[in-house]
């Protein structure tokens, strides 16, 4: 018995479990074996543990041996799968770079023929591509038309309103002017900047983009220096006047998009107007909430009351001076981190009274 028992030991320990005969050689040992003897019984059990174990580890190691080729196989796909992934997102970013370049062209370059108007502007895009954008251009010999807007969210979603929208307002478009005869151009005339943000709310309601857009249109007089604007959901423009007092253009309505609600409240008029004269050494400065709501890396918000005091601090100098180191006090506030939206500031001064006849 004791023989037999031996036999099995090592007959696990030689040939362990990768031969098929060992199992039926086992059961016959097992057979010779009286397992009627309490001593002998109580060894065999020991046996057959040991042996369960070992049959359980070689299952346990095939189980292993078959993750460890499952996980061999998986993450081969991966690193192809991520590969593939960052390959698109390179042909994405390469896109939106130039995309990015288009919208940039469509900035003003240069402002340097209107007449008795001094012109400067900064502008600090975000990492994404936004939906700032802004023009100046001249409408007939004595109009210059000035729009400034940002259209809600990022990417190439509020990209492409942003371009649709400068189509609608380039000059030659047609939705600047309405004609009173359509035989001849010449008997056109300007638009209002309540008529051209009325136009556009027709133009580009929400459930057709998925999107709304803030806007101020203004239309300056160079020969009397009146400044007619109206305002939809943007930040309020500010004119600096020459003796330090600091007036904000109010007049409009709501975001370009959504003024069916605004009607829907009892509001007869879409936008509101307004207008008020422009004298020598005032300056007017258009921006966007980039610059309201841009935050330092502790999450504070710049806010109006800081860039209102800026503005106002600076009012002895010249506009492009302000507008330079609006900008400069507002990447300060901020450790020069980069904005978490575009960032646009206009400044226009008048320089002279505007030549009589």
């Amino acid at each position: 018995m004791l023989q037999t028992i031996t036999f099995l030991i090592q007959t696990i320990s030689a040939n362990g479990l990768n031969k098929m005969k060992f199992e039926y050689s086992l059961k016959d040992k097992i057979r010779e074996l009286d397992i009627k003897n309490p001593q002998f019984a109580l060894l065999l059990k020991q046996v057959l543990e040991y042996w369960a174990s070992l049959k359980d580890n070689d299952i346990n190691n095939q189980l292993l041996q078959d993750l460890v080729f499952k996980y061999s196989a998986a993450e081969k796909k991966m690193k192809q799968l991520n590969q593939e992934l960052l390959d698109k997102q390179k042909r994405l970013d390469d896109d939106l770079a130039s995309a990015a370049e288009i919208q940039k062209s469509l900035l003003p370059h240069k402002i340097d023929s209107a007449e008795n108007l001094e012109v400067a502007w900064e502008f600090e895009p975000c990492e994404h591509m936004g939906g700032d954008i802004f023009n100046m251009f001249q409408l007939d010999d004595a109009h210059w038309g000035i729009y400034m807007l940002d259209v809600s969210g990022h990417g190439v979603q509020a990209a492409m309103v942003t371009v649709s929208v400068s189509q609608f307002l380039q000059p030659n478009s047609g939705h600047l002017f309405s004609r009173k005869s359509e035989k001849s151009a010449a008997n056109s005339e300007l638009r209002t900047p309540a008529e051209v943000l009325a136009a556009l709310d027709i133009e580009f309601p929400f459930e057709r983009f998925n999107n709304f857009f803030t806007i101020t249109y203004m239309i300056v007089n160079t020969k009397t220096a009146d400044l007619t604007y109206s305002n939809a959901g943007h930040p309020h423009s500010i004119m600096l006047r020459k003796d330090g007092k600091m007036e904000l253009l109010q007049k409009g309505g709501p975001a370009i998009g959504i003024s069916d609600f605004h009607l829907l409240g009892g509001q007869e008029i879409r936008y509101r107007e307004g207008q008020l004269q422009i004298n020598p050494g005032d300056k007017l400065f258009v921006y966007t909430d980039g610059i309201t709501e841009y935050q330092n890396p502790a999450g504070e918000f710049y806010g109006t009351d800081r860039f209102y005091e800026i503005i106002n601090a600076l009012q002895g100098q010249p506009v492009a001076d302000i507008v330079a180191h609006s900008i400069k006090s507002l990447m300060d506030f901020g450790n020069s981190a980069k904005p978490q939206d575009d960032i646009t500031l206009l400044g226009l001064e008048l320089k002279n009274y505007p030549a009589k006849g």
